[in-house]
Order: C-alpha cells, then structure tokens, then sequence
C-alpha cells in the first residue's frame, strides 16, 4: 500500500478537506513527510499551469495518485443531473478536461459529487443524464487509458449511490470496462454495515482509498478501527493508493504529519 495526500490545485480557490499552499512548498513538505503521491483536487485543469504541476511533483519524486473532482461542484454548482443542458455539458467537458491532466501523469479520476443528486424532479430522467455521462466521460477516458472511480457518498453528502453495495450493483450495471470505485471509510462508516465485509465485496473493485476518522479528523483519533481496515486491505491484496482526506487540524504540516506517521506504523505493523 501507498501512502497519498489530498492537495488543492492553483485553480481553486474553496476550502477543502486537502492541502493548500505553494506547490513547491507543499510537495517538499509531504516529500519529506514520506509521502509517495498526492491526490489533486481541481476545479478546472485548463485553468492550471499543467507544465508546472508535472514539473514539481516529479522533482520531488512523487506520483499523481488520483485527480479529484469536488471542486468542480463546490465553487462552480455543476454535476451531471443538472437541469440546464448546458450545465450538463460543462460538467462533462470539465470532466474531460480532469481526464487529460490525469493522463499526464498516469493517475485516475475520481468521481463524487459530480455525479449529481437524482432525487429532485424526475428521478428516471436525472438518472439518464447520470449514467450517460459517464458513459461519455468513461469512452473518452479509455482513449487516454485513464480510469474512472466512483465514490461512494453518504447520504449527507448526496442523494444516490450511498453505499458501496448500492456503488457496486450500478458500476456492474454500466457493463464499461474502466468504470470502477474508490472507498471512503468516512463515508463507509455511515453507510455501510461492515467495513470488512465491504472491502472484501468490492476488492475486485476498489482502485483507491480514502481514509480519515469518522469526524473527518486524523485516523487514528476517533472511532474508525483502522487497524481492522489496513489488516483486511492488506489481507486482500490491495497494493494501491490510501489518500488522506481530512480536516486540516491544526494546520496542513501537522494534519499530514500525524496521518502518515500513524497509517505507516500500521503497514508495517500488520
């Protein structure tokens, strides 16, 4: 397993559950931390200096574990089900876009609350523009073999797909050969009856992780047993990435810090 960190890309400009700050400074510190990768949140790609980006982050040897999309939705309230076409349009494009820069690098896009709430108006109709999407977004992907992850979100967060039984039923029923999912023990422990069992469903699956404790803090500083988590991963055979997606208490340096030190000692305890 290998350790990442979420980090906010210069496109955007919201508070997010990722590191912020200079991206020089940031990689160094997470370099330094021991860190292999770092999650990027975007808001939109075109508007980065992609050339920059790569640059630094092989400087300091570190890897594009995952492209992440929230932002997207957070500053600019676009998604997949909404009912402007052409806002629609620009969540797909914008997706698009998370797919090129991803490709750059050789990293996957996750997929959260981009998907969009299905529950407002016609369920049947926002369920169509949902699954097509992706049925887009997961062609154009493929022609960059770039792989799509959807994550799934409690209910708290959004309407549909909450639970990584009700992910995986629907990633099946897509039947699109890069379409997988990514899990988050946050969103696990509301969702899900068993975070074992979950993991050992899905492990065909699961191409990435998320972990924080269940108030979003550093694990290991509340209730989400996380050496029950690493031991079934590892028992598994899951050699991917675990991202760090956390409040950044109390500072960015300190959060990243006591994460990594304490998943770490659990690897190599397990």
């Amino acid at each position: 397993m290998k350790l990442a960190y979420t980090v906010c890309t210069p496109d955007t400009k919201g508070k997010y559950l990722a590191y912020r700050g200079d991206l020089k400074e940031m990689f160094a510190s997470l370099k330094g931390i021991g860190y292999q990768g770092v999650e990027a949140f975007v808001r939109d790609p075109r508007e980065m200096d992609q050339d920059e980006f790569c640059r630094l982050l092989m400087s300091y040897d570190l890897e594009l574990a995952a492209v992440g999309t929230g932002p997207i939705v957070a500053e600019d309230k676009i998604s997949f089900t909404s009912s402007d076409e052409g806002v629609r349009n620009e969540a797909v494009e914008r997706t698009k876009a998370a797919v090129d820069f991803a490709a750059r690098l050789g990293a996957q896009v996750n997929i959260g609350k981009l998907r969009g709430n299905v529950k407002q108006g016609d369920q049947v109709q926002a369920k169509e523009w949902r699954d097509q999407a992706f049925k887009i977004v997961c062609q154009y992907a493929a022609l960059k073999n770039v792989t799509i992850t959807l994550e799934p979100q409690c209910r708290f967060a959004i309407d549909n797909l909450n639970s990584t039984q009700e992910a995986l039923a629907w990633v099946k029923q897509q039947q699109l050969s890069n379409l997988f999912i990514m899990m988050d023990v946050f969103h696990m422990n509301i969702e899900d009856k068993s975070q074992a069992a979950s993991f050992i469903e899905a492990k065909d699956f699961n191409l990435h992780m998320h972990f924080a404790d269940n108030d979003r803090g550093v694990p290991g500083t509340s209730k989400i047993d996380f050496v029950d988590a690493v031991r079934v991963l590892k028992a598994l055979g899951y050699n991917r990435y675990i991202s760090m997606e956390i409040d950044q208490l109390p500072d960015c340096y300190s959060a990243a810090k006591a994460s990594f030190d304490y998943v770490n000692r659990l690897i190599k305890e397990g």
